[in-house]
């Protein structure tokens, strides 16, 4: 039987969407949040239908982005408010064997186009399809939203909460979900990333699109950009470094031929629950009848959740069949 009454436990993009999902369903749906870190937050919240180190499409490139531009209109109509923002990348060309490997691929893929050159005589390929979406904007509108329906509450769930007043339980606790000894452990894993904020009164840094030179910038506002950003598995705090600081500043100097003066307005870091396949965990919880899962959206959180909530919430409705390739599962970790 579908369920009726819905509790979402974190209201990361994952909880967003998941709540978003099931709300059009017509179920009652109740968001709980305790208001620690999510890597959504801080995010950039960039889209691109390409891999650029092999140049391939991403995984269902085409159904990931479909999904993506429905969710995020129907979320922009709801809040009365514009979250998306579509903008050309240009990938920085390393060499002529890249540029190459690109140009006889764009007949191929239809995100790219071939190499051309800059002004200052620096190689890039076009790509088509991508952009970003206001994270930190959008979840804390979809926050206000579902407050004035009496829909979220600011707490702490724990799995020894009384559920019965729940047909449903859809956890959605991002790098959280490792640690709750009393449901079994999945492996959802923290990519851990930082990301700066930068200003410029500069023309140096483009400001109609993204510049992907193996790291990127991200044009926010009118003189204001995204830099970012960097990977790391071997830390789990939200400290921002120094190291990481220059480092950024650093290969975005490297990517110029002028001197590139900038100030930093903010420096932030995140966690990416991400999982050992690179797939989200999209499924009923394997040990616990009414309970399901929905994490692991990783770097590409934004382009691939608003199709998966919607196989959230299709599989609970019972309407479609779990697919294998994103069963939570697959992520049990045994002692």
């Amino acid at each position: 039987m579908k369920p009726v009454r819905v509790l979402i436990v974190g209201q990361g993009l994952a909880g967003t969407l998941a709540s978003h999902a099931c709300l059009q369903r017509g179920w009652d749906v109740h968001v709980v949040d305790s208001g620690e870190h999510c890597a959504s937050s801080v995010a950039a919240g960039m889209y691109n239908p390409m891999s650029f180190r092999r140049i391939v499409e991403v995984w269902d490139a085409r159904l990931h982005l479909d999904a993506m531009l429905a969710t995020y209109a129907d979320f922009e109509s709801i809040l009365h408010d514009t979250f998306l923002h579509p903008l050309p990348i240009q990938k920085r060309i390393p060499n002529q064997e890249y540029a190459a490997l690109w140009n006889s691929k764009c007949d191929q893929i239809p995100w790219i186009e071939p190499v051309s050159k800059l002004t200052t005589g620096a190689q890039i390929g076009p790509v088509k399809g991508g952009g970003w979406v206001n994270l930190p904007k959008l979840l804390v509108s979809w926050r206000q939203h579902l407050t004035s329906l009496g829909r979220f509450s600011r707490q702490k769930w724990t799995p020894a909460d009384n559920d019965a007043n729940w047909d449903a339980v859809v956890h959605c606790r991002g790098v959280h979900e490792r640690f709750s000894p009393q449901l079994e452990t999945l492996d959802i894993r923290a990519n851990r990333g930082e990301i700066l904020t930068i200003g410029t009164k500069g023309h140096t840094i483009a400001d109609d699109l993204i510049d992907n030179f193996g790291k990127w910038t991200l044009p926010m506002a009118p003189g204001q950009w995204r830099l970012g950003a960097s990977y790391e598995w071997n830390r789990t705090d939200l400290d921002p470094t120094a190291e990481t600081r220059a480092f950024l500043l650093e290969r975005l100097q490297q990517a110029h031929t002028t001197d590139v003066r900038v100030d930093v307005t903010a420096h932030d870091a995140g966690l990416r629950p991400v999982s050992k396949d690179r797939r989200p965990a999209v499924g009923p919880r394997p040990s616990r009848d009414g309970h399901f899962v929905f994490n692991g959206l990783g770097t590409r959180g934004v382009l691939i959740g608003p199709r998966w909530a919607q196989h959230l919430a299709d599989g609970m409705a019972g309407v479609n069949h779990w697919d294998p390739q994103v069963d939570p599962a697959r992520l049990q970790m045994t002692d």
